[in-house]
C-alpha cells in the first residue's frame, strides 16, 4: 500500500497517495508556469483549485477515504493539460510540460460541460436571480423580469417567492460557478479565459474613465461639480448648525428662567427641601430653618442669602441674556453687563467664603463629656431592653406632626422654638468590669474651642427611664436652639457583668450599633433574643444556628 500525504487545497483537507500527491503537484505548477505571466494568475489558479477541491470531495468517502491516483489522473482528464490549448513553445520554460504519467488527447478528458443555476452578480437589478435563471433556460431574463413584476401586483406572492428564491439559490461567486452559469465546460482553458477577459475588461474601463476625466471639458465640469457639491453641503450643514443653535438657545432661555424662579421662590419664598422618608410620605423642611440651624448666631443670614443669589443667580442671568440675544439675533456686545456680572458673580463668591470660613472655625474643636448611670435589675430576672415609641411608629402624638430631614446617620426628627430633636442615638454591649449593670452615656459636640464644644456636649438632653427590669431608652435627644447644629450625637455603652442575661426587642434595632456576639450575629439578627454575657462575650441562648443564620439569607 502506498505511504498517504496530508495536503490542504483550498482550505479543504485530503488524504492523498504520495504518488497521486507528486502528479497532482507537478500539474498544478504547470499550469501556473503557463499563467505565471497573466494579471489574474493568483485568481485563476484560486478558482482551479477550487474547482479540483470540489470533484476530489466526490471521489471520497467514508469508506474511501484517501485520493488515489486514478482519482487525480480522472480529474486531469476533466480539467485539461495546459499545453493542449496553449500550444507548443508557450510553456518552454517548463521542462515538465509535455512529460508525466498523463497523456492523450483532448477529446479523452471526458466532458466537464453542465449548466447550473445561479443567481447572476453581473447582470442584476435586486438580486440577480432573473438574469441567472434566464442564462439556465438560455432565454433573454425581461421574460422573468417581467413574470415577477406581473406577480408583485396582480397575485401579491411574488416579492415573497422572490426572497424565498434569492435564500435557496446561490449566487455565482467564483469563475468555475459562473462558467457552469452559462453552461460552459469548467476547465482550465475557460476559467483562465475568463479571468483573462475580466482583467482586460476592468483594464479598458478605467482607461476609458481615465481619458475621459483628463478631457479638459470633463476636467472643468469636474471641477465646477466638486464645487457645488461643496457649496451645497456647506450650506446644509450651516442650516443645521444655525436650527441647533436656536432649538440649544431657546431650551438654555426656558431652563435658566425656571432655575432663576426656583431659586427666588426658595430663597424669598420660603421654599422647603422635600425628600420621601423611609415610609415613602414626602418630607419637607425649611431652608431658612436649617440655615438658622447652622450659621453662627453672630452671622446675618442674609449673608448667605445674598451670596448664593449672586453666586448661582448671575450664571443663570447670563445663560438667559445669551439665549435671548441668539435667538434675536443680537450681535451687539456689552461690555458693561460683562464686567457687571463678573463683578458681581466674584461678589457672591466672597461672601459664600466668608460664610463658610466663619460656620466652620465654630466646628474646630471637639469636646466629650460622659455620664455613668448604675443600673439595679431585680435579683434574678432577665434585663430587658426596649426602645420607647417613635415618631416613626405614629404613637408618640406629640411629635407625630414634625418633619424630619435626614442627612446620612444624622436625623432630624424635629424642631420648634426651643430645641432641636435629632436621632438616633448608638447603642454598644460590652463586658463589665465590675459585678453590676452600668450604662455609660457619652455626649460629644464641637466648637470655636474646648470650652465652647464641652458646654454644648454637657447640654444635650438624654433620658432613659426604668421600671423594674426593663430599661426603656429613648430614640432621640434635644438641644437647644441657642447651641446650633454642631455634629452633636450620643453614644450608649452597657456593662453587663458575666452570667447575666437580657432581652433586646424588635424596636432596640434602630439604636444598637455593630455589637459584638459570641454567635457573630448581625445587629437585625439580635433583636428578639435573649443573650447571656459569658467570658467569652454575647451568646445567644434562644436561638440555635444563629451563626449560621446570614448565610441563609
Amino acid at each position: 500500500m502506498n505511504r498517504t500525504i496530508t495536503m490542504n487545497l483550498n482550505g479543504i483537507i485530503f488524504h492523498i497517495e504520495e504518488d497521486a500527491y507528486d502528479n497532482l503537484n507537478k500539474y498544478l505548477s504547470t499550469i501556473k508556469g503557463y499563467f505565471k505571466n497573466s494579471e489574474g494568475c493568483d485568481e485563476i489558479m484560486n478558482d482551479i483549485e477550487a474547482r479540483i477541491a470540489e470533484m476530489l470531495q466526490g471521489k471520497v468517502s467514508n469508506a474511501k477515504q484517501a485520493v488515489l491516483m486514478a482519482d487525480v489522473e480522472s480529474v486531469i482528464a476533466v480539467m485539461g493539460k495546459p499545453e493542449d490549448f496553449a500550444g507548443e513553445g508557450a510553456g518552454a520554460d517548463n521542462s515538465e510540460n509535455g512529460s508525466g504519467p498523463i497523456g492523450g488527447n483532448r477529446n479523452s478528458y471526458g466532458d466537464n460541460k453542465r449548466r447550473r443555476v445561479f443567481r447572476d452578480p453581473d447582470d442584476k437589478i435586486l438580486g440577480g436571480l432573473c438574469s441567472g435563471a434566464a442564462k439556465y433556460f438560455d432565454i433573454d431574463p425581461v421574460w422573468f423580469r417581467l413574470a415577477f413584476a406581473l406577480s408583485f401586483f396582480l397575485f401579491g406572492t411574488g416579492l415573497f417567492l422572490y426572497i424565498i428564491l434569492c435564500i435557496i439559490i446561490p449566487k455565482a461567486k467564483t469563475t468555475a460557478e459562473k462558467l457552469e452559469m452559462h453552461g460552459e465546460k469548467v476547465d482550465i482553458n475557460n476559467i483562465g479565459k475568463v479571468v483573462n477577459e475580466e482583467f482586460d475588461d476592468l483594464k479598458k474601463r478605467m482607461k476609458d474613465f481615465g481619458n475621459e476625466v483628463k478631457s479638459p471639458e470633463n476636467k472643468e465640469r469636474l471641477k465646477s461639480t466638486i464645487q457645488n457639491a461643496g457649496n451645497f453641503l456647506g450650506d446644509i450643514l450651516q442650516n443645521i448648525i444655525k436650527a441647533v443653535g436656536k432649538v440649544t438657545a431657546f431650551f438654555l432661555v426656558f431652563i435658566g428662567i425656571a432655575l432663576a424662579a426656583g431659586l427666588l421662590a426658595t430663597l424669598f419664598g420660603r421654599g422647603t427641601i422635600s425628600v420621601f422618608g423611609s415610609q415613602g410620605s414626602p418630607i419637607h423642611f425649611s431652608l431658612y430653618e436649617f440655615a438658622a440651624a447652622v450659621l453662627p448666631s453672630d452671622l446675618p443670614i442674609e449673608f448667605a442669602v445674598i451670596g448664593l443669589i449672586l453666586f448661582i443667580g448671575i450664571p443663570v442671568s447670563l445663560m438667559i441674556y445669551g439665549g435671548i440675544k441668539y435667538l434675536f439675533g443680537i450681535r451687539q456686545k456689552n461690555k458693561i453687563v460683562k464686567y457687571a456680572a463678573n463683578i458681581l458673580w466674584l461678589g457672591g463668591l466672597t461672601l459664600l467664603i466668608y460664610v463658610g470660613v466663619e460656620t466652620g472655625s465654630d466646628f474646630s474643636e471637639e469636646a466629650v463629656t460622659k455620664q455613668t448611670i448604675e443600673i439595679a435589675p431585680q435579683a434574678g430576672t432577665t434585663l430587658y431592653l426596649d426602645l420607647k415609641p417613635a415618631v416613626e411608629d405614629c404613637l408618640d402624638l406629640t411629635y407625630a406632626h414634625h418633619r424630619k430631614i435626614r442627612f446620612g446617620d444624622w436625623t432630624m426628627l424635629s424642631k420648634d422654638e426651643n430645641k432641636f430633636r435629632l436621632g438616633y442615638p448608638n447603642l454598644n454591649i460590652v463586658q463589665s468590669e465590675t459585678g453590676s449593670f452600668e450604662l455609660v452615656v457619652v455626649k460629644s459636640a464641637q466648637g470655636y474651642d474646648k470650652k465652647e464644644a464641652a458646654a454644648r456636649a454637657k447640654n444635650i438632653s438624654y433620658n432613659i427611664t426604668q421600671s423594674d427590669s426593663t430599661i426603656l431608652f429613648n430614640s432621640y435627644f434635644d438641644i437647644g436652639n441657642a447651641d446650633k447644629l454642631r455634629a452633636q450625637d450620643v453614644k450608649l455603652i452597657l456593662k453587663v457583668p458575666v452570667n447575666k442575661t437580657l432581652f433586646l426587642t424588635r424596636r432596640m434595632e434602630k439604636i444598637i450599633f455593630d455589637v459584638d456576639n459570641v454567635n457573630d450575629a448581625l445587629d437585625s439578627d439580635m433583636v428578639n433574643r435573649k443573650w447571656v454575657m459569658t467570658k467569652e462575650g454575647l451568646e445567644c441562648i434562644d436561638c440555635s444556628g444563629l451563626e449560621n443564620i446570614h448565610n441563609h439569607k
